[in-house]
């Protein structure tokens, strides 16, 4: 017999012509997780990425009406949604410039404590003076 517990329904009106009792499906499928695949996770991103277009095309369309934009003695109009937009990609990109220079200076940081402790390991240790015996 198979290592999953049969689960019985209680009929209340159990008369000629009933189904079988059997075991409850959601019982079952309770406890099974499938896994994930790459195909999956692929729906899922391509999903969000429509929904996030499409929040991005009703807010362009719904701000079109022209701004002046001063900076650094620039001066120009722009729909309000394109200065936003261009406002918030700079500091995008701002923000992932220090993000990755702070991820590889620990990055570094790492590689080079792993070679010293690493180092230690294979220097032997001259200190004691005698050769460690076999137990």
């Amino acid at each position: 017999m198979s290592g999953i517990r049969r689960v019985v329904g209680e009929s209340t009106s159990a008369g000629a012509g009933s189904a079988p009792e059997s075991v409850a499906p959601a019982a079952v499928h309770r406890s099974v997780r499938l896994p994930r695949t790459r195909a999956g996770t692929a729906w899922v991103l391509a999903f969000l990425a429509a929904v996030a277009l499409l929040a991005l095309i009703v807010f362009i369309t719904q701000n079109l009406h022209p701004v002046e934009v001063s900076f650094l003695g620039w001066h120009g109009q722009f729909p309000l949604a394109v200065a936003l937009l261009a406002a918030a990609l700079i500091g995008s990109v701002l923000t992932l410039i220090l993000g990755s220079t702070r991820i590889l200076q620990l990055r570094r940081t790492a590689l080079r404590s792993r070679g010293e402790r690493a180092q230690a390991r294979v220097v032997p240790d001259t200190r004691s003076g005698s050769e460690h015996s076999a137990p």
